[in-house]
């Protein structure tokens, strides 16, 4: 190659990465437009889907036009469906009767990155009265209002593992 002045061999370099930089971007270019299209594909797709369904509720004489649309919420990394229901009937059942507090603390002590204990007094209390109202713990104090509140499990009898 023959020797050029620093400048133009500065300008053919700036030239040489500006072609490099004009093919990647047609390339990434080519792919979002493929993933345009499936986009648009989908959302035929989808649209269809609420054309169809549209015509089977009207049936039940109901406006498709006041249901509202629901956005599906991805599950968070690494959770488990009914994991902190499941852990608190485990410690529940491991003992007699238990205050709310203790029930939180005991939890804490698990340690387990997969239950969220962010206010989790308030969790575990709302879990407890809907537990209550299945009819599978009692309050065992019969406290008033406050008062700490103790849970004892009793179980369900069509529940083979509730004893």
């Amino acid at each position: 190659m023959a020797n050029h002045h620093p400048k133009l061999a500065a300008l053919a370099k700036a030239i040489s990465y500006r072609k490099g930089d004009l093919v990647s971007l047609e390339r990434r270019e080519s792919e979002l437009l493929r993933a345009l299209e499936e986009v648009r594909r989908e959302k035929s797709e989808v649209q269809q889907a609420v054309q169809r369904l549209s015509v089977l509720i009207e049936e039940f004489e109901l406006n498709p036009q006041d249901i509202r649309g629901i956005r599906a919420t991805p599950r968070k990394e690494g959770s488990i469906h009914g994991l902190f229901r499941n852990t608190l009937i485990k410690v529940l059942k491991a003992g007699g009767p238990i205050t709310t507090a203790e029930l939180l603390h005991k939890l804490q002590e698990l340690d387990d990155s997969r239950i969220n204990l962010r206010d989790g007094m308030h969790k575990v209390a709302r879990e407890l009265r809907k537990m209550s109202e299945y009819g599978v713990v009692i309050r065992y104090d019969f406290g008033g209002a406050g008062q700490p509140a103790t849970w004892l499990w009793i179980g369900d009898a069509t529940d083979p593992e509730s004893s």
